[in-house]
């Protein structure tokens, strides 16, 4: 079984890749991990989101961290991340409520009211 792939997140925490599943139709790649946080709080969006942009050699605006969900007294979460091609391709697909999460819901209302909305 080949080993794992581990992405340091920085103050003894780090990411075990479980998944990787390439999407061609939406241009990314589907990645699923097991984040290692022992005696530490949940690791912050940004920081998974900085972590994997580098691991992936992608620009962070391109990583979008869907879901955390931690098991309480483990120190162990599993997170769901979408790593596109480009941030323009993210733009296309993600949802509203993930762009908002990750700080770029006004620039999707603001792209939508510029091109002549009411």
């Amino acid at each position: 079984m080949p080993e794992a792939k581990r992405v340091d997140l920085g103050d003894g925490s780090w990411l075990e890749v479980l998944s990787e599943r390439r999407n061609d139709l939406l241009k990314r790649t589907e990645v699923e991990a097991l984040a290692h946080h022992e005696l530490k709080s949940t690791p912050a969006r940004s920081a998974i989101r900085e972590a994997v942009a580098k691991a992936y050699n992608r620009d962070a605006g391109a990583v979008y961290v869907k879901t955390i969900k931690t098991s309480y007294g483990v120190g162990i979460s599993k997170v769901h991340v979408h790593v596109y091609d480009s941030h323009e391709d993210a733009v296309k697909v993600e949802p509203q409520y993930v762009l908002a999460r990750h700080g770029e819901a006004e620039k999707k209302q603001a792209k939508t009211k510029a091109g002549g909305g009411k």
